[in-house]
């Protein structure tokens, strides 16, 4: 059915309308014939243009009010509410830039578009959007403070200053006395076997191994074997996977830094709990081929000296599980997070990061490992 577009034939249309009625009340004075041609015109008019037939409805009045910039409306508050996490990024490279050259800048620019900083600045974005909401009244004040909560923690927990304090916390103290790597400190006389926890190392592919983050426990090992400050090496760890055993990974990484594989002793373990009841098997029990490198002073009193080298965040947890296996270790603390190096503040190291993620994550870890009690 055709709309009446015209403002003036809308206008007459009306006019007739409310002049006659449409037949639903005879207005005095006027002659039955015009009130009849008056309908006839109506009608006409009701149905060539959609007019309702009644003088309270019209056409425009039923149609839903448009909104003829929505997609441009939503265009604009996403670019709005996008100009404060622009403006961060701005001032944290241009600051960076500043204090450590053009190359740093870039670095923190490209660190802030990583996963974990796109994070961090789309909380801050939706924070923007939701202050604006709000101050339109359209949302109560817990949505935009939820998410400026959500942005700040993420900060936080990302930050690699919280990461290095939280790991500072949890990790075995870094000393001097006696110095931190075994091969440097002066020995009455060497370790009779230092036990290294699996987990340093990770299998690329069949048969073939590299250290990881935490690999530093097998590069010690070696280091102390080659100081001739240990005299064997107790590789540890079971796969829970079916797939290459961490003992096995560990093994392999040792001989191919120069140790011989006599000298390599391998237990089990699916944990560390599993492999401290291993090493206390091992220990009361030990090999003849281990048994002959102990010192004379091991031989006489029948209880060899034995070191324990894992990650420093580790460290306290497997030394409490070896004291509950009755097993007297030294902790060799090795593959530390936080660090002890002051340095001035930098406006990059604001930016999160997934490294100071995972450090934050292990933390958290140890600590609810240390409240179950183990």
């Amino acid at each position: 059915m055709l709309k009446l577009r015209s403002p003036r034939l809308r206008f007459f249309a009306v006019e007739v309308f409310c002049l006659v009625d449409c037949g639903h009340q005879e207005p005095t004075g006027f002659d039955p014939v015009i009130l009849l041609a008056g309908q006839d015109i109506c009608l006409s008019f009701t149905m060539m243009f959609g007019m309702n037939p009644s003088p309270s409805h019209s056409a425009d009045a039923d149609e839903p009010a448009r909104s003829p910039s929505g997609p441009r409306t939503f265009l604009s508050e996403v670019v709005v509410s996008l100009i404060a996490p622009a403006a961060l990024v701005f001032l944290l490279v241009i600051a960076t830039w500043m204090q450590q050259g053009f190359v740093a800048g870039i670095r923190c620019g490209m660190d802030l578009i990583q996963p974990v900083g796109l994070i961090w600045l789309g909380l801050l974005a939706l924070a923007t959007h939701a202050v604006r909401q709000w101050r339109r009244g359209t949302v109560s004040g817990f949505k935009p403070i939820a998410w400026l909560v959500g942005f700040v923690l993420w900060g936080i927990v990302g930050n690699p200053g919280f990461a290095n304090w939280a790991s500072s916390q949890v990790e075995s103290p870094l000393v001097s006395e006696p110095h931190p790597a075994l091969e440097q400190r002066s020995l009455d006389r060497p370790l009779d076997a230092v036990v290294v926890l699996g987990g340093g190392s990770s299998a690329i592919a069949p048969g073939f191994y590299e250290l990881g983050r935490d690999g530093e426990r097998v590069i010690s090992a070696a280091q102390a074997y080659h100081a001739k400050a240990t005299r064997a090496i107790i590789v540890t760890g079971s796969s829970t996977d079916g797939y290459e055993p961490p003992w096995k990974q560990s093994t392999q990484l040792l001989l191919s830094l120069g140790v011989p594989e006599e000298v390599i002793f391998r237990i089990e373990g699916v944990n560390t709990r599993a492999e401290m009841k291993s090493l206390k098997q091992l220990m009361d029990s030990p090999p003849a081929q281990w048994k002959d490198r102990w010192t004379e002073e091991s031989m006489e009193s029948g209880e060899p000296q034995v070191g324990l080298i894992t990650s420093a965040f580790h460290i306290p947890r497997a030394m409490r599980l070896a004291s509950n296996a009755s097993l007297d270790l030294i902790p060799l603390p090795c593959a530390f997070r936080a660090k002890n190096n002051p340095r001035p503040w930098l406006a990059s190291s604001l930016v999160p990061g997934a490294g100071s993620l995972d450090d934050v994550g292990k933390m958290f870890k140890e600590t609810v490992a240390k409240m179950a009690g183990q």
